[in-house]
């Protein structure tokens, strides 16, 4: 009875309307709550239309705390414009709230509007729980527009404020690491990599490609292993591949290329290199196969239709080397790899006139090229256009035996018989081991002296 009493003692005492409407609001915001989800879900499932609808009702209805959740997923699904609006209307009446802000600026750096996002995280105030991460954002804003200096500037300020804070030197040293800066970017890495608080970061992998650039690549590969072992990455294998090319670990290379190829076979440059790897391991056909992968992904690769010409060419495919360098030459008729070993294959097959046709109407500057050239007006007879291509590449060739020879025969042919002599025996002197040539000079030196 006595419990009975109090409960109807505590009953008498309620203001009804105040329950009822703490009761309404309760239910409202839950209600909120729902069309949210249920707005976001409809995102998520591709009913877009349905979930803009509701976004928009809660973005004009909804108390602040629901608009700040429509503006968040308008943003997450790239509705920037509707995301601003809100945001904005928001700012208005609450201009010192830091997490706007920061959701703000995202949102404008996606945009484009790099310099209102700016304006925005200046006003975040050092007492403020956000500051740090306004900074970090402000110097990644800085390091885009080049302003390397200013965005070290603002970390390291930050770190005044925030000494040994994990996520500031990690900023700092992925900004050493974009600006080249390879070794300073290693003591920060060093410094957190252990770090329970960026582990989801993957500092080893960062670490790793600073040891790489700054040329310690065998503890590089270590920390690409390490980093390789929390989260298999493209760049990640990709760099990893490169390191340990670089220390002849072509194995290595071949796994983690094959793998980043599995996860990726779009990730075009990864062809080049697991090709190199193969034929370093002197595999040729698996090199060539893998070129052509490449080229499957990527047709407008200059490099895979160099590399594929070369690889073919040694496998002896010298119509497929061709077809290649002619690819790669249609793409840009100014690679010169490709033009220099599509004139060396000409030259091996002696078809002279192709050289011609090939270079004989372009401006050509590059020395190899011009004795190409001069050697293909030599074996077609055009004795005047070969002397003066010789001598334009003359003083680059001045001590190279083979061409040095060839130039004297020429001389020799045309009746310049003393400057062909100098240059024959020049060529001798720096190819002693050429006994035919040796017994050549000397025969022509008896031969004049007659």
């Amino acid at each position: 009875m006595y419990a009975k009493w109090i409960f109807l003692e505590v009953v008498s005492q309620v203001d009804y309307d105040d329950v009822s409407r703490l009761l309404s609001g309760f239910l409202k915001e839950m209600s909120m709550i729902r069309t949210l989800e249920t707005a976001n879900a409809l995102m998520g499932s591709g009913q877009t239309e349905e979930g803009i609808k509701l976004l928009r009702d809660l973005a004009v209805s909804g108390d602040d705390q629901t608009q700040f959740g429509a503006a968040s997923i308008f943003q997450q699904y790239g509705f920037l414009d509707d995301a601003r609006k809100v945001y904005e209307r928001l700012l208005t009446r609450f201009p010192d709230d830091s997490e706007l802000i920061l959701q703000l600026s995202e949102l404008l750096i996606d945009k484009n509007e790099e310099s209102l996002a700016i304006h925005y995280l200046e006003k975040v105030p050092p007492l403020d729980e956000n500051y740090l991460s306004a900074q970090v954002m402000l110097a990644d804003l800085f390091q885009l527009e080049g302003l390397v200096e200013v965005a070290e500037h603002k970390l390291l300020g930050a770190l005044k404020r925030a000494p040994h804070q994990p996520i500031l030197i990690l900023a700092l040293g992925e900004l050493y690491l974009s600006a080249g800066e390879a070794g300073k970017a290693v003591d920060c890495f060093m410094e957190v990599k252990d770090n329970p608080e960026l582990s989801k970061q993957n500092v080893p992998l960062k670490l790793a490609e600073a040891l790489s650039l700054s040329g310690n690549f065998e503890a590089s590969i270590d920390e690409y292993e390490k980093g390789l072992k929390n989260e298999k990455t493209l760049d990640g294998l990709f760099g990893y591949a490169v390191t340990a090319m670089r220390v002849h670990k072509h194995r290595k290379a071949i796994k983690a290329l094959e793998t980043l190829k599995s996860m990726d076979p779009g990730y075009s440059t990864l062809y080049n290199v697991l090709a190199e790897a193969y034929e370093h391991e002197g595999n040729l056909k698996k090199a060539l196969a893998t070129v052509q992968a490449g080229l499957e992904q990527d047709e407008y690769n200059e490099r895979l239709y160099v590399s594929g010409g070369i690889l073919s060419a040694k496998l002896h495919q010298n119509d497929q080397a061709v077809h290649y360098f002619r690819k790669c030459l249609a793409l840009n008729p100014e690679n010169m790899d490709a033009l220099l070993h599509l004139t060396e294959l000409m030259a091996q097959e002696e078809d002279y006139e192709g050289v011609i046709r090939l270079l004989g109407n372009t401006e050509i500057e590059d020395p190899m090229l011009i004795w190409f050239l001069a050697t293909a007006y030599n074996q077609t007879d055009e004795l005047k256009k070969a002397e003066a291509h010789y001598r334009r590449c003359a003083s680059v060739f001045s001590a190279n035996p083979d061409f040095l020879q060839e130039y004297g025969e020429f001389l020799r042919e045309i009746g310049q018989m003393n400057e062909g002599l100098n240059l024959l025996e020049k060529a001798a002197l720096l190819s002693p081991e050429n006994q035919d040539l040796a017994v050549f000079v000397e025969r022509i030196k008896q031969d004049d002296q007659k």
